[in-house]
């Protein structure tokens, strides 16, 4: 990560003094050829956005990052993003506890960086990330969570939730 970026980073992570500080990414690319899967409404993550001793912190590129204007569960996320170079969100990153985000670009960096991320998976993902299974072979601190049955994101974020609450 960009080391010059630390001071700007820890001014705007200074809002979450005291609590966990996890970074939120809901979609990729929307190009991407399996997009429609793997990206979710920020709506879905709403029960997330409800537990205490967290601030939370939108990694959201692109004009997907509007959707917190529309969810009124996420109008405490604070927009972090911007869609600068990928040194400067490495620096995000690395400054937060941890990330929560579904197969995008993000969840490889945030586990590059060695930091503790919670990968949002469809029911069928992407080969990377095997068929089953909460590690993957990539990233040893990655956990991985996975729709129980085709679209199913509600069953994949109470299990999220109650992951988030354990470790609290």
């Amino acid at each position: 990560s960009d080391p010059s970026q630390s001071s700007r980073i820890a001014a705007v992570l200074a809002r979450g003094a005291g609590m966990r500080r996890i970074g939120l990414a809901w979609a990729g690319a929307a190009h991407h050829a399996n997009d429609r899967r793997r990206s979710m409404p920020l709506a879905a993550l709403a029960p997330l956005l409800a537990l205490r001793g967290i601030t939370w912190y939108s990694l959201q590129k692109g004009t997907r990052s509007a959707d917190v204007d529309h969810v009124p569960a996420a109008r405490a996320v604070v927009p972090l993003a911007s869609d600068s170079d990928f040194a400067r969100t490495a620096a995000l990153v690395d400054a937060l506890d941890a990330v929560v985000t579904v197969d995008t670009s993000i969840a490889h960096l945030a586990g590059a960086l060695g930091k503790p991320v919670l990968v949002l998976l469809p029911f069928a993902p992407d080969w990377r990330w095997g068929l089953a299974g909460r590690r993957t072979p990539w990233y040893p601190t990655a956990r991985l969570v996975r729709q129980p049955a085709l679209g199913d994101w509600s069953g994949a974020v109470a299990a999220l939730l109650e992951e988030l609450r354990e470790s609290a």
